[in-house]
């Protein structure tokens, strides 16, 4: 991924220890992404941070300055744009099953977070893309 100018500049204000560790937070978050780690059902902060093997301080940080967001929303966002892909990719799956494989178990619970993101139910999202 590309640096921009203005984060090449602000990074450089970094000692170089500091941007070593800015440096391994982002390839441990590149590499959860990669692995789909958004999918486990991590209920918190602290348990996603665990999980991806940095500091929940320094995991809330990176995710504000790079993604503009929350960690929480972030994964939301991820664990979303996931399930719009696998309900493209196999509309014979249940909304249900969909929830479960992103790590959503209660269906009530996906289907708004999925409204929130997109802004319709994963049905009608479904039924506008095929």
């Amino acid at each position: 991924m590309k640096i921009s100018f203005v984060k090449k500049k602000w990074l450089s204000g970094f000692s170089p220890e500091q941007r070593r560790l800015h440096r391994q937070i982002r390839e441990a978050v590149d590499a959860w992404v990669e692995q789909k780690g958004y999918t486990k059902r991590l209920p918190n902060l602290e348990e996603i941070a665990k999980d991806i093997g940095v500091p929940a301080d320094q995991l809330s940080i990176h995710i504000r300055i790079h993604k503009h967001k929350s960690v929480l929303t972030w994964r939301k966002e991820l664990r979303i744009r996931e399930a719009r892909d696998i309900l493209l990719d196999y509309p014979e799956l249940p909304i249900s099953v969909i929830g479960e494989m992103i790590g959503i178990e209660d269906k009530t619970n996906f289907k708004r977070q999925f409204q929130q993101v997109v802004g319709l139910s994963p049905r009608d999202w479904r039924e506008k893309h095929l």
